[in-house]
C-alpha cells in the first residue's frame, strides 16, 4: 500500500486511525524538580544573558514563520494571563529566544481541561530558539532562570513535560536536575478527548 512506503508499521497504523477513525495519541513524560536556591544561584553565577518580560511587540519581531496563526494567538492570551509569565530575548531588533512558565495550571494540547497547580508548583511551558541563536546553551541558561524566577516566587517545586522522542528537551532537563516520575497518553479516541494523566498521584511524593 503507498501510504506504507517509508514508513514503519505502526506509524502507518496511527496514520491510519488519525484519517480515517479521528484518533490520535501521543506519550508525555512527566518531570519534577524541587528547586534549591542555592543550587540556582551557583548555575546563575556569571550569567550575561539580556532577558527582558516578553511583550507581544518583541513578538511580532520574532520569525513570522513561526509566531503566526494558533501560535501567535495562544500567545496573546498568555500575554493577557497573570498566571502565564513569558521571557525574551532579543538580537539586532530581533526576538532570538521565548520562554514561558505559568503558576495557575498545568495546561496540556489537545486537552481543553486545566489541571491545577498547588501553591508551590511552577510548570515551565515551551521554549523557542531561533536557528541563528542555536548552539549557544541558550535552554540551559534559560532554565536556571526560570527556576530562579519560579523560586521567588515561592513556586520552588517545578514541572515539565516533555513529549516522547524529543531527546533535546528531555536532555536539558534532566541536566537542570528534573527527575521523571512517569509517562501518560493524550490524544483523541473516534474524536473524544482524553488525558491518562493523574497527577494526584505524584503530588504526594
Amino acid at each position: 500500500m503507498i501510504f506504507l512506503k517509508g514508513h514503519s508499521l505502526s506509524e502507518a497504523i496511527k496514520y491510519f486511525l488519525s484519517r480515517f477513525c479521528a484518533t490520535e495519541w501521543s506519550k508525555m513524560h512527566y518531570l519534577r524538580l524541587n528547586s534549591d536556591i542555592d543550587v540556582l544561584n551557583e548555575k546563575l553565577q556569571g550569567f550575561d544573558l539580556d532577558v527582558l518580560p516578553l511583550t507581544l511587540d518583541m513578538v511580532l519581531k520574532g520569525d513570522d514563520s513561526v509566531f503566526k496563526g494558533a501560535k501567535l494567538e495562544l500567545y496573546k492570551e498568555r500575554l493577557q494571563d497573570p498566571a502565564y509569565h513569558g521571557f525574551g530575548i532579543m538580537e539586532d531588533g530581533k526576538l532570538i529566544y521565548s520562554t514561558w512558565f505559568s503558576t495557575d495550571n498545568l495546561g496540556l494540547p489537545l486537552i481543553t481541561k486545566r489541571i491545577p497547580l498547588l501553591p508551590n508548583e511552577g510548570l515551565l511551558e515551551d521554549s523557542y530558539c531561533a536557528p541563528s541563536a542555536r548552539g549557544r546553551g541558550l535552554h540551559g541558561k534559560m532554565n536556571f532562570y526560570r527556576l530562579k524566577k519560579l523560586h521567588e516566587l515561592g513556586r520552588d517545586r517545578v514541572l515539565a513535560i516533555v513529549l516522547d522522542g524529543n531527546t533535546p528537551a528531555m536532555k536539558v532537563q534532566l541536566k537542570s536536575g528534573f527527575e521523571e516520575l512517569g509517562v501518560f497518553y493524550l490524544g483523541k479516541i473516534f474524536g473524544i478527548k482524553f488525558c491518562t494523566l493523574k497527577k494526584s498521584k505524584y503530588d504526594a511524593k
